[in-house]
């Protein structure tokens, strides 16, 4: 029948009184108090007003207002929709995603706590639609700051398996190239997950990135093969490079604008002898970095003197 969109209320839910809806001591969101179930009730401080203008209330301090308005938008429409995200313009299109995965999380377990299966299995769509978009690292963020209890979520912790899968999967196909623009986008850990995916990720690296890494030394055993060097000297030779690496940092920061002011007039003495220390400093790093390779390289050397096979001589001597 034309103009039939399903089944059709026989009486106005907008006829009821308003509910004014609380998420986290933020709000109020106003809804029909007929279109709230009551398993949303008992779930949270609930108070109905008697009186001839009844408002009721009710409070939902363990969910989010940009989560709440995707559940009043749900229960009103039964649709999903979520807010846009809180970010500036020109904020790049994966921490977008990453802002919308994260409110679609939460509203899965909220889904779940509510008793409101069909917005959970929205939630779930939202959750594959959205991740595909986000890197493997990007992905795993999201998932941390959720701080989700996955016992309690096998579904959402399944996709996740099938995403380290599938990455794996494309490593073989893609070889070490993948493994190496990973480790990139991951950049240094700051979380226990993002180590283990890190170790993962070094594991199927390329070896020119594995050379680099403070895992991995030159071995003495075969030629130009690489092993993993002691954990102890590993851990000293990160803790160097993050040392080096921080005071370069600290160092650019400070070079910039002596360097512009250099070039709109000049620099005082004082502003030319800290130049001077800093590109000393930097000289100073290389070295380092160079004489820690050379120590790798010398060892190697001495490490297969006595196992190098002899060279075949040439025909004719």
């Amino acid at each position: 029948m034309a103009g039939y969109w399903g089944p059709k209320p026989t009486h106005s839910p907008y006829a009821s009184g308003p509910c004014a809806v609380y998420f986290a001591s933020a709000g109020p969101l106003h809804i029909p108090r007929s279109l709230l179930n009551e398993n949303m009730k008992q779930a949270a401080q609930f108070r109905d007003d008697d009186s001839s203008h009844p408002l009721s209330e009710l409070w939902l301090d363990d969910i989010t207002l940009d989560t709440g308005h995707v559940i009043i938008h749900y229960l009103i429409t039964g649709t999903y929709q979520c807010l846009q995200p809180q970010e500036e313009e020109e904020e790049e299109e994966e921490k977008k995603f990453a802002a919308e995965l994260a409110t679609a999380i939460r509203v899965y377990v909220a889904a779940d706590s509510l008793s409101l299966p069909a917005l959970r299995e929205m939630a779930r769509g939202e959750i594959f639609r959205l991740g595909e978009w986000l890197s493997l690292p990007a992905l795993i963020k999201v998932m941390e700051e959720a701080a989700l209890s996955f016992d309690a979520y096998p579904g959402i912790a399944t996709y996740v398996e099938s995403r380290v899968l599938s990455y794996s999967q494309d490593e073989v196909i893609h070889g070490s190239d993948k493994a190496d623009e990973t480790l990139d986008a991951l950049g240094a850990p700051d979380s226990l997950s993002k180590v283990l995916l890190r170790s993962v990720l070094l594991a199927k690296a390329s070896e020119d990135r594995q050379k680099k890494e403070p895992n991995y030394r030159l071995s003495t055993v075969g030629y130009a093969a690489l092993e993993l060097r002691p954990i102890e000297e590993g851990m000293e030779r990160a803790e160097k490079r993050a040392l080096r690496n921080a005071e370069a940092a600290d160092e650019e920061q400070e070079l910039g604008p002596l360097m512009e002011k250099k070039k709109k007039g000049g620099l005082m003495r004082e502003e030319w002898a800290r130049v001077l220390t800093f590109q000393r400093n930097a000289i100073k790093r290389a070295e380092e970095e160079s004489m820690e390779r050379a120590m790798d390289a010398q060892r190697w050397l001495e490490g297969n003197k006595s196992t190098a096979p002899h060279p075949i001589p040439k025909e004719g001597k």
